[in-house]
């Protein structure tokens, strides 16, 4: 995915897709989305628009990435339906939501331009939180790694059989810190 501008129409024509036709509506809450992106000081992240696999909702999400190791650590959506939207961090590889506070959710009503700046913020916080890498060394010289929110401890991503009897990690990092600061 590009993260040189965000949030990007994903091509449906590569997947042998009809073109999507995005309401006025639609485009409007990308405009007022993208406007208050470029102000952001975060730094880009994968970014992508589409639509949600039943085609009832315009899609977009964002990722966080262990640039390090080119690998995705979660995964953000909001499901814009018109005068509502929801939120929060993607469970599966058709976008569906988990739908718990813990993981972010939420469902909001309003207007085109409400919306889009709820979703926002919403995107903003996310990007900003600091992410921790910790690792253990496993035999053969692999690691198990964990990345978590550093604010929250809420696990993100696991690589590995991380040891289950609580010892802590060898080595903690801040994960893309230089890339993600303010």
């Amino acid at each position: 995915m590009d993260v040189t501008r965000w949030f990007e129409v994903e091509d449906p024509e590569e997947y042998d897709e009809e073109p999507w036709d995005f309401s006025e509506a639609e485009l409007a809450f990308l405009d007022v989305l993208r406007s208050r992106a470029a102000g952001w000081r975060v730094t880009p992240a994968p970014s992508q628009v589409g639509r949600s696999e039943d085609g009832s909702s315009l899609l977009v999400h964002v990722c966080l990435v262990d640039e390090a190791r080119s690998l995705v650590i979660g995964e953000w959506a909001v499901q814009f339906y018109g005068a509502h939207v929801q939120a929060g961090k993607v469970r599966d590889q058709l976008f569906n939501l988990h739908e718990s506070p813990e993981r972010g959710f939420f469902r909001a009503s309003g207007t085109v331009e409400e919306l889009a700046e709820r979703c926002a913020d919403w995107f903003e916080s996310l990007l900003s939180r600091p992410v921790i890498r910790a690792e253990w060394p496993l035999e053969g010289g692999a690691y198990a790694i964990r990345w978590e929110f550093t604010d929250t401890g809420e696990v993100l991503a696991v690589s590995g059989a991380v040891p289950a009897d609580g010892s802590p990690a060898v080595y903690r990092w801040a994960a893309a810190a230089e890339k993600r600061s303010r």
